[in-house]
Protein backbone atom coordinates (compact mmCIF):
# COMPACT_ATOMS: atom_id res chain seq x y z
CA UNK A 1 0.00 0.00 0.00
CA UNK A 2 1.42 3.27 -1.22
CA UNK A 3 0.91 6.45 1.26
CA UNK A 4 0.96 10.23 0.56
CA UNK A 5 0.60 13.01 2.46
CA UNK A 6 -1.91 16.16 1.10
CA UNK A 7 -1.30 19.57 2.22
CA UNK A 8 -2.72 22.89 0.77
CA UNK A 9 0.69 24.03 -0.04
CA UNK A 10 1.85 21.37 -2.06
CA UNK A 11 0.29 18.55 -4.56
CA UNK A 12 1.62 14.58 -3.37
CA UNK A 13 -0.08 12.55 -5.67
CA UNK A 14 1.10 11.50 -9.20
CA UNK A 15 -0.67 8.03 -9.65
CA UNK A 16 -3.88 7.36 -12.23
CA UNK A 17 -7.41 8.14 -11.14
CA UNK A 18 -8.19 7.36 -7.66
CA UNK A 19 -11.57 5.98 -6.22
CA UNK A 20 -11.36 7.43 -2.60
CA UNK A 21 -13.22 7.03 0.61
CA UNK A 22 -13.24 10.19 2.70
CA UNK A 23 -13.41 10.45 6.59
CA UNK A 24 -12.00 9.63 9.91
CA UNK A 25 -13.20 5.92 10.60
CA UNK A 26 -11.73 5.73 14.41
CA UNK A 27 -12.88 2.15 15.33
CA UNK A 28 -13.21 0.97 11.38
CA UNK A 29 -16.41 -0.18 12.54
CA UNK A 30 -18.94 -2.27 10.51
CA UNK A 31 -20.30 1.30 8.94
CA UNK A 32 -16.85 2.16 8.03
CA UNK A 33 -16.72 -1.55 6.20
CA UNK A 34 -19.75 -0.30 4.19
CA UNK A 35 -17.98 2.45 2.78
CA UNK A 36 -14.62 0.60 2.06
CA UNK A 37 -16.66 -2.17 0.22
CA UNK A 38 -18.41 0.21 -1.72
CA UNK A 39 -15.18 1.64 -2.22
CA UNK A 40 -12.97 -1.16 -3.53
CA UNK A 41 -16.03 -2.46 -5.92
CA UNK A 42 -16.51 0.80 -8.14
CA UNK A 43 -12.34 0.82 -8.22
CA UNK A 44 -12.21 -2.91 -9.10
CA UNK A 45 -15.05 -2.06 -11.94
CA UNK A 46 -13.75 1.18 -13.17
CA UNK A 47 -10.07 -0.43 -13.12
CA UNK A 48 -8.96 2.92 -10.94
CA UNK A 49 -6.80 2.99 -7.99
CA UNK A 50 -8.29 2.13 -4.46
CA UNK A 51 -7.85 4.78 -1.29
CA UNK A 52 -8.62 5.40 1.87
CA UNK A 53 -8.28 9.65 2.90
CA UNK A 54 -8.52 10.35 6.52
CA UNK A 55 -7.14 13.65 8.51
CA UNK A 56 -3.78 13.58 10.76
CA UNK A 57 -4.51 15.44 13.41
CA UNK A 58 -7.77 14.74 14.30
CA UNK A 59 -10.00 17.78 13.11
CA UNK A 60 -11.09 18.76 16.43
CA UNK A 61 -7.59 19.91 17.91
CA UNK A 62 -7.71 22.43 15.27
CA UNK A 63 -11.56 23.36 14.96
CA UNK A 64 -12.34 22.78 18.62
CA UNK A 65 -8.25 23.21 20.36
CA UNK A 66 -8.92 19.85 21.89
CA UNK A 67 -6.01 17.90 22.90
CA UNK A 68 -5.73 14.65 24.66
CA UNK A 69 -8.09 13.09 22.88
CA UNK A 70 -9.00 9.54 23.13
CA UNK A 71 -9.23 7.54 20.20
CA UNK A 72 -11.00 3.67 19.85
CA UNK A 73 -8.08 3.11 16.63
CA UNK A 74 -4.87 4.90 16.68
CA UNK A 75 -3.48 6.35 13.14
CA UNK A 76 -1.39 3.86 12.94
CA UNK A 77 -4.11 1.26 13.54
CA UNK A 78 -5.79 2.82 10.82
CA UNK A 79 -3.04 2.57 8.53
CA UNK A 80 -2.63 -1.35 9.24
CA UNK A 81 -5.92 -2.25 9.03
CA UNK A 82 -6.38 -0.37 5.64
CA UNK A 83 -3.76 -2.28 4.46
CA UNK A 84 -5.27 -5.78 5.04
CA UNK A 85 -8.83 -4.28 4.14
CA UNK A 86 -6.95 -4.36 0.61
CA UNK A 87 -6.56 -0.57 -0.55
CA UNK A 88 -4.03 0.40 -2.74
CA UNK A 89 -3.20 4.03 -1.37
CA UNK A 90 -3.59 5.82 2.01
CA UNK A 91 -3.56 9.45 1.81
CA UNK A 92 -3.30 11.74 4.94
CA UNK A 93 -4.63 14.85 4.63
CA UNK A 94 -2.82 17.31 6.54
CA UNK A 95 -5.39 19.11 8.60
CA UNK A 96 -4.23 22.39 10.03
CA UNK A 97 -6.03 25.97 10.03
CA UNK A 98 -4.96 26.49 6.22
CA UNK A 99 -7.02 23.41 5.46
CA UNK A 100 -9.69 24.24 7.76
CA UNK A 101 -10.23 27.03 6.29
CA UNK A 102 -10.51 25.70 2.59
CA UNK A 103 -14.76 26.31 1.32
CA UNK A 104 -16.29 23.17 -0.06
CA UNK A 105 -15.34 24.10 -3.75
CA UNK A 106 -11.36 24.15 -2.78
CA UNK A 107 -11.35 21.38 -0.77
CA UNK A 108 -13.02 19.33 -3.20
CA UNK A 109 -10.27 21.14 -5.85
CA UNK A 110 -7.83 19.96 -3.81
CA UNK A 111 -8.53 16.73 -3.66
CA UNK A 112 -9.35 16.76 -7.68
CA UNK A 113 -5.51 18.06 -8.58
CA UNK A 114 -4.45 14.98 -6.70
CA UNK A 115 -6.14 12.79 -8.89
CA UNK A 116 -9.05 11.77 -6.45
CA UNK A 117 -12.09 10.95 -9.42
CA UNK A 118 -14.56 9.26 -7.65
CA UNK A 119 -15.39 10.02 -3.66
CA UNK A 120 -17.53 7.70 -1.56
CA UNK A 121 -18.52 9.03 2.09
CA UNK A 122 -21.30 8.67 4.62
CA UNK A 123 -24.53 10.53 4.78
CA UNK A 124 -23.25 12.92 7.47
CA UNK A 125 -20.05 13.93 6.01
CA UNK A 126 -19.12 17.35 6.10
CA UNK A 127 -16.45 19.61 4.60
CA UNK A 128 -14.91 22.64 3.92
CA UNK A 129 -14.77 26.08 6.66
CA UNK A 130 -17.12 25.61 8.86
CA UNK A 131 -18.56 22.30 7.92
CA UNK A 132 -20.26 24.01 4.88
CA UNK A 133 -19.65 21.23 2.39
CA UNK A 134 -21.91 17.82 2.70
CA UNK A 135 -23.84 15.81 0.43
CA UNK A 136 -25.92 18.33 -1.30
CA UNK A 137 -22.99 20.15 -2.20
CA UNK A 138 -21.44 17.12 -3.70
CA UNK A 139 -24.16 16.05 -5.24
CA UNK A 140 -24.56 19.87 -7.46
CA UNK A 141 -20.80 19.60 -8.34
CA UNK A 142 -19.14 18.35 -11.40
CA UNK A 143 -15.24 18.26 -10.27
CA UNK A 144 -15.43 15.09 -8.09
CA UNK A 145 -18.32 11.90 -8.61
CA UNK A 146 -19.78 10.48 -5.42
CA UNK A 147 -21.48 7.46 -4.01
CA UNK A 148 -23.28 8.54 -0.50
CA UNK A 149 -24.01 5.63 1.79
CA UNK A 150 -26.84 5.44 3.80
CA UNK A 151 -26.97 5.27 7.87
CA UNK A 152 -26.26 1.88 9.17
CA UNK A 153 -27.18 0.20 12.16
CA UNK A 154 -27.36 -2.57 14.39
CA UNK A 155 -30.15 -3.28 17.08
CA UNK A 156 -32.04 -0.14 15.86
CA UNK A 157 -29.48 2.08 16.44
CA UNK A 158 -26.77 3.84 14.41
CA UNK A 159 -23.14 2.25 14.53
CA UNK A 160 -21.20 4.94 15.78
CA UNK A 161 -17.40 5.56 17.19
CA UNK A 162 -19.19 7.50 20.34
CA UNK A 163 -21.62 4.63 20.79
CA UNK A 164 -18.51 2.07 20.98
CA UNK A 165 -16.49 4.65 23.34
CA UNK A 166 -19.35 4.49 25.20
CA UNK A 167 -19.80 0.51 25.02
CA UNK A 168 -15.93 0.38 25.97
CA UNK A 169 -16.03 2.30 28.77
CA UNK A 170 -19.03 0.04 30.17
CA UNK A 171 -17.19 -2.81 29.41
CA UNK A 172 -19.30 -4.75 26.79
CA UNK A 173 -16.82 -6.03 25.11
CA UNK A 174 -19.56 -8.17 23.45
CA UNK A 175 -21.48 -5.50 21.74
CA UNK A 176 -18.02 -3.55 20.76
CA UNK A 177 -17.19 -6.93 19.02
CA UNK A 178 -20.51 -6.73 17.33
CA UNK A 179 -20.28 -2.94 16.09
CA UNK A 180 -16.61 -3.34 15.15
CA UNK A 181 -16.47 -6.53 13.73
CA UNK A 182 -13.69 -7.91 15.89
CA UNK A 183 -12.44 -7.02 19.58
CA UNK A 184 -11.25 -4.16 20.71
CA UNK A 185 -7.48 -3.99 21.66
CA UNK A 186 -4.71 -1.30 22.96
CA UNK A 187 -1.26 -1.23 21.87
CA UNK A 188 2.01 -0.93 24.39
CA UNK A 189 5.55 -2.19 25.73
CA UNK A 190 5.70 -3.96 28.63
CA UNK A 191 6.94 -2.26 31.72
CA UNK A 192 8.37 -3.50 34.94
CA UNK A 193 6.16 -3.47 37.84
CA UNK A 194 6.54 -5.10 41.24
CA UNK A 195 6.31 -8.45 40.25
CA UNK A 196 4.17 -9.10 42.64
CA UNK A 197 2.10 -11.52 40.69
CA UNK A 198 5.25 -13.34 40.07
CA UNK A 199 5.50 -13.87 43.65
CA UNK A 200 1.74 -15.32 44.04
CA UNK A 201 1.61 -17.91 40.81
CA UNK A 202 0.34 -14.95 38.03
CA UNK A 203 3.16 -13.46 36.66
CA UNK A 204 1.65 -10.36 34.37
CA UNK A 205 2.92 -8.49 31.72
CA UNK A 206 2.58 -4.38 32.62
CA UNK A 207 1.41 -2.25 29.47
CA UNK A 208 2.39 1.07 29.23
CA UNK A 209 -0.65 1.66 26.55
CA UNK A 210 -0.77 4.97 23.84
CA UNK A 211 -2.49 7.54 25.88
CA UNK A 212 -4.71 7.96 22.74
CA UNK A 213 -6.43 4.54 23.69
CA UNK A 214 -10.14 4.89 25.64
CA UNK A 215 -9.54 3.17 29.01
CA UNK A 216 -11.87 -0.25 29.37
CA UNK A 217 -13.79 0.12 32.36
CA UNK A 218 -12.06 -1.04 35.54
CA UNK A 219 -12.31 -4.47 35.89
CA UNK A 220 -10.94 -8.34 35.06
CA UNK A 221 -11.68 -9.75 31.37
CA UNK A 222 -10.93 -12.87 29.32
CA UNK A 223 -9.17 -12.20 25.78
CA UNK A 224 -5.92 -12.32 24.09
CA UNK A 225 -2.18 -11.26 24.48
CA UNK A 226 -0.41 -10.72 21.39
CA UNK A 227 3.42 -10.74 21.13
CA UNK A 228 5.93 -11.23 17.95
CA UNK A 229 2.64 -11.44 15.65
CA UNK A 230 1.15 -14.73 18.16
CA UNK A 231 -2.13 -14.58 20.27
CA UNK A 232 -1.51 -16.19 23.73
CA UNK A 233 -5.12 -16.20 25.87
CA UNK A 234 -5.05 -14.03 28.87
CA UNK A 235 -6.60 -13.02 31.10
CA UNK A 236 -6.29 -8.79 31.26
CA UNK A 237 -6.75 -6.54 34.48
CA UNK A 238 -7.44 -2.97 33.93
CA UNK A 239 -7.65 -1.06 37.62
CA UNK A 240 -5.48 0.10 40.59
CA UNK A 241 -4.80 -3.07 42.40
CA UNK A 242 -6.18 -1.92 45.48
CA UNK A 243 -4.86 -4.76 47.72
CA UNK A 244 -1.15 -4.26 47.06
CA UNK A 245 -0.94 -0.64 46.31
CA UNK A 246 -2.78 2.82 47.26
CA UNK A 247 -1.89 5.31 44.37
CA UNK A 248 -4.60 6.04 41.69
CA UNK A 249 -2.70 5.64 38.92
CA UNK A 250 -4.68 2.53 36.19
CA UNK A 251 -2.80 0.06 35.28
CA UNK A 252 -3.38 -2.33 32.62
CA UNK A 253 -1.99 -5.61 33.11
CA UNK A 254 -2.11 -9.29 31.64
CA UNK A 255 -1.49 -12.98 32.86
CA UNK A 256 -0.51 -15.16 29.61
CA UNK A 257 -1.94 -18.46 30.16
CA UNK A 258 1.16 -21.37 30.17
CA UNK A 259 3.56 -18.71 29.11
CA UNK A 260 7.23 -18.12 30.67
CA UNK A 261 9.25 -16.24 28.18
CA UNK A 262 10.10 -12.72 29.28
CA UNK A 263 8.23 -9.88 27.56
CA UNK A 264 9.98 -6.74 29.30
CA UNK A 265 9.99 -4.12 26.67
CA UNK A 266 8.32 -5.92 23.84
CA UNK A 267 5.52 -3.90 22.01
CA UNK A 268 2.28 -6.25 22.67
CA UNK A 269 -1.71 -6.25 21.98
CA UNK A 270 -3.97 -7.10 24.59
CA UNK A 271 -7.46 -7.57 22.99
CA UNK A 272 -10.74 -7.46 25.21
CA UNK A 273 -12.90 -10.62 24.52
CA UNK A 274 -15.59 -10.42 27.44
CA UNK A 275 -15.67 -8.64 31.31
CA UNK A 276 -15.50 -11.10 33.98
CA UNK A 277 -15.57 -8.96 36.62
CA UNK A 278 -15.13 -5.39 39.06
CA UNK A 279 -11.94 -4.62 40.44
CA UNK A 280 -12.17 -6.07 44.58
CA UNK A 281 -9.89 -5.48 47.20
CA UNK A 282 -8.79 -8.27 49.20
CA UNK A 283 -7.88 -8.67 53.24
CA UNK A 284 -4.89 -10.24 51.97
CA UNK A 285 -3.11 -12.42 49.40
CA UNK A 286 -4.19 -15.02 49.97
CA UNK A 287 -7.86 -13.97 49.15
CA UNK A 288 -6.80 -12.40 45.69
CA UNK A 289 -5.31 -15.74 44.89
CA UNK A 290 -7.97 -17.45 45.31
CA UNK A 291 -9.96 -14.89 43.31
CA UNK A 292 -7.41 -15.25 40.49
CA UNK A 293 -7.74 -18.92 40.34
CA UNK A 294 -11.43 -18.02 39.56
CA UNK A 295 -10.93 -15.84 36.90
CA UNK A 296 -8.10 -18.06 35.23
CA UNK A 297 -10.46 -20.64 35.45
CA UNK A 298 -13.64 -18.45 33.91
CA UNK A 299 -11.69 -16.66 31.58
CA UNK A 300 -9.92 -19.90 29.59
CA UNK A 301 -13.72 -21.26 29.35
CA UNK A 302 -14.59 -18.36 27.28
CA UNK A 303 -11.43 -18.11 25.23
CA UNK A 304 -11.93 -21.65 24.21
CA UNK A 305 -14.83 -21.27 23.11
CA UNK A 306 -13.88 -18.50 20.43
Amino acid sequence: MKEYVITTEKDSIKEQKIVGCIGYFDGFHIGHQTLFNKTLAIAKQKNLKSALITFDPDPWVILKGLHNIQHVTTLNDRRKLAEVKGFDIWITLQFDVSMAKLNPNAFLDLLHRNNIDHLVCGYDFKFGDKGAGDINTLKNQTVISSSIMEEFDYLDEKVSTTRIIDAIKAGDMILVKKLMGRPYKVTGIVVHGKRIGTQIGFPTANLKVDQEYVIPRVGVYAGYAAVDGIKYPAMIAVGYNPTVKDDDLISIEAHLFDYANNLYGKEMEYYFIDYLRSEMKFADLQGLITQLKIDDMNARKIVKKL
